[in-house]
């Protein structure tokens, strides 16, 4: 295992840093790394505590497993789906119902698989052949335009409602809703985004950045792209024409944009 890098910057508008990432390396072996990112919830209070909550919680817990329980990815997903509900009831016994939450995106890479878990809208991808490939589906209400086959994945930036999302860590217990996916290593790089990140800039330009960018600078380089470089965005007329409902234009650095990867 080469290169494992994290990033996360507060952005251009708002006025705290929501989002929480981990990017480490298992103590005992180098072989075996986690990955992690989580985007508070910037319409509650206090989505900072829990982002950073769930990410410390999971951190913990990788580093006191065994090499043993990290190769059986069986048992990885059995535990952590677990942890993942514990941590919701802790944020929601604390803070109560409806106050706070996070998104999470979290893969672990061991001997020979990697485990993707996510609930709520941050993205686990794959680079592999030359193509970036998501792996994880987006818990929210726009992603089921893109499933069925009503408009391009990129367009989901431009709904007004892209935001709202249909499950997170916090909040309810009804929310709660882990995804998952398990994979063979047979890729040259895993990377995960906060939307923060892939609301900003389309797959065609992460894959283009990581085509041109050195190993080492290719998630800085990324994040700089989401967070300063003006994308000129316009809303496609193939949108316009279907009206769905209102349209918004993103626009560089409006959220904190976070990333982590694992370069082979």
């Amino acid at each position: 295992m080469k290169i494992i890098q994290k990033e996360t910057n507060i952005g251009l508008i708002r006025q705290n840093n929501e989002d929480a990432c981990a990017a480490i390396k298992h103590p005992k072996n180098n072989n075996i790394a986690l990955l992690i990112v989580a985007d508070g919830m910037g319409g509650k209070s206090y989505g900072e505590i829990a982002s950073n909550f769930v990410v410390n919680s999971i951190e913990k817990w990788f580093i006191k497993k065994e090499i043993k329980t990290l190769n059986n990815a069986e048992k990885v997903l059995e535990l952590l789906e677990k942890l993942i509900y514990k941590l919701n009831k802790d944020i929601i016994k604390k803070y109560g119902e409806n106050t706070t939450g996070t998104t999470l995106s979290l893969a672990i890479i061991n001997e020979n698989q990697t485990i993707f878990i996510n609930v709520g809208d941050s993205r686990g991808y794959i680079y592999k052949n030359n193509k970036l490939i998501q792996i994880t589906e987006d818990d929210s209400d726009v992603w089921f335009y893109y499933k069925y086959g009503a408009c391009q994945k990129d367009d989901l930036r431009f709904f007004f409602n892209n935001n709202i999302i249909t499950a997170c860590i916090g909040i309810t217990d009804e929310l709660c809703k882990v995804s998952t996916n398990v994979i063979d290593n047979d890729y040259d790089m895993v990377l995960l985004f906060t939307d923060g990140v892939t609301d900003i800039i389309t797959d065609k330009k992460i894959n283009k950045l990581i085509k041109t960018s050195y190993p080492q600078n290719i998630l800085s380089n990324i994040i700089n792209e989401a967070v300063n470089v003006d994308q000129n965005l316009r809303i496609p007329l193939r949108l316009k024409r279907k009206k769905f409902c209102k349209y918004i234009l993103p626009f560089k650095g409006r959220d904190n944009a976070s990333g982590v990867i694992c370069i082979k």
